[in-house]
């Protein structure tokens, strides 16, 4: 299948890059607003640490339910399913932020993270189909770093004294995201559909593809690489959702540090965070995913399973810069891997695959576990900070040996060559 299509220019590339960043901000945003005012909603409704850590599974459920709406992209297209989701979102915020009890919150938060969670995996899709081979790296480190722009905007509000500020206290971060996200909603209506969907839905021997069946990647040709791109996804999110989940909390009750102290500690460790996944585009344009990745898990296990050892307020900080710019970094390889290895017609139902049916799991075990370990009055080793660190050493090293052993490598990977159909 070598039906072309025109190119796109510079300007319009441009702006598709901050329509898309939009989805990962606001996946960032939303994940640290409820760490970071874990304390504040917990003493507001009520609850414990072990409540708080299956609170955050259960939100998390919603992105793995995402994967059924994620996968409507190779159905419906990618730009109509973007605006989908930043309907959805909005209208959760608004429901977050009217919380009467837990229960509530809950249920907001899991509706929110079905549309985030379909919203990241077609962003990354619209990306990896709509520049060029050379540029994919860098691009998809632009729009990934956005997720770390997100929690630095969140401990920007918390510095200030956001929750001090009005009558609102936690629920004022929510309700300040509701105005953005309308304006964002609105400039997508200005999308154009990603070259290579547009070129494959137009070619006639497509017509015999499978565009619907969520099972379609599961298929002998699809099934190692979906396999062990879902796995190592796993072990690394794992790891990295409970370092981002738990942090805040650990330096406020473990180290004693203040809200506003922890949020300008975010703020600051998150602008070389989000230089963390720049880098990595680069590094995964030159050097190739698999060794970059290599070398970013084993920072992130190296610095984060210091991080959570720390009890000085000073030496915290350079610590979480560079646990950051690794850790959430790698998002950015990770996402690379998810897309680039499936043809157009499947791909988004791959990646919807490895990151909502594989990552997210690992994202709900994760906080899960170190909160059932770490929790001071019930849990077995009676530390987060102890939970945290045993966790990462145990879960990176497997993410690392599966990108080893069973994911093959796709710098300069030819998105034409794969939607190539067999007469």
């Amino acid at each position: 299948m070598t039906t072309a299509v025109p190119d796109r220019d510079s300007r319009y590339r441009r702006k598709l890059l901050f329509l898309l960043s939009s989805a990962t901000f606001f996946e960032g945003y939303d994940n640290f607003v409820l760490s970071f005012v874990l304390a504040l909603v917990l003493g507001d409704l009520g609850g414990s640490e072990s409540q708080a850590g299956l609170i955050r599974a259960i939100t998390s459920v919603g992105t793995v339910v995402a994967f059924l709406l994620a996968a409507q992209a190779d159905r419906i297209g990618r730009k109509r399913l973007l605006l989908v989701t930043i309907v959805g979102y909005t209208a959760s915020g608004l429901l977050t932020a009217l919380s009467p009890n837990l229960v509530w919150l809950t249920a907001a938060q899991f509706l929110a993270q079905v549309f985030l969670g379909a919203e990241w995996a077609v962003a990354i899709t619209i990306v990896v189909e709509d520049f060029p081979k050379e540029g994919r790296g860098r691009a998809l480190g632009i729009v990934t770093s956005m997720n770390t722009l997100g929690g630095i905007f969140v401990g920007v509000l918390a510095f200030v004294g956001l929750q001090d500020l009005t009558p609102l206290s936690w629920r004022a971060f929510y309700v300040v995201g509701l105005v953005p996200l309308v304006l964002v909603g609105i400039g997508r209506r200005g999308m154009l559909e990603t070259e290579r969907y547009s070129a494959v839905r137009a070619d006639p021997a497509a017509e015999r593809l499978d565009h619907t069946s969520i099972w379609e990647p599961w298929k002998k040709p699809y099934r190692a690489n979906v396999l062990g791109v879902g796995l190592m996804h796993f072990f690394r999110y794992a790891a990295v959702s409970a370092g981002a989940f738990w942090w805040a909390y650990y330096a406020q009750r473990e180290v004693g540090m203040s809200v506003s102290l922890s949020g300008l500690y975010l703020a600051a460790s998150g602008v070389l965070g989000a230089a963390g996944f720049i880098v990595a585009g680069r590094l995964i344009d030159r050097w190739g995913r698999r060794p970059t990745f290599v070398v970013y898990m084993a920072g992130a296990m190296v610095f984060g399973a210091w991080l959570f050892q720390i009890h000085s307020q000073l030496m915290m900080l350079p610590v979480l810069c560079a646990t950051i710019f690794f850790g959430l970094g790698s998002s950015c390889i990770t996402s690379a891997f998810a897309t680039e290895l499936f043809p157009t017609y499947v791909r988004s139902r791959a990646a919807a695959w490895c990151r909502n049916a594989f990552e997210i799991p690992g994202g709900i075990v994760g906080p899960l576990v170190v909160g059932i370990l770490g929790d001071h009055v019930s849990g077995p080793i009676g530390s987060i900070g102890d939970a945290m660190s045993l966790t990462l050493v145990a879960c990176i090293p497997a993410a690392i040996v599966l990108c080893l052993l069973h994911v093959p490598e796709t710098r300069g990977a030819d998105l034409v060559a794969l939607d190539e159909v067999p007469a």
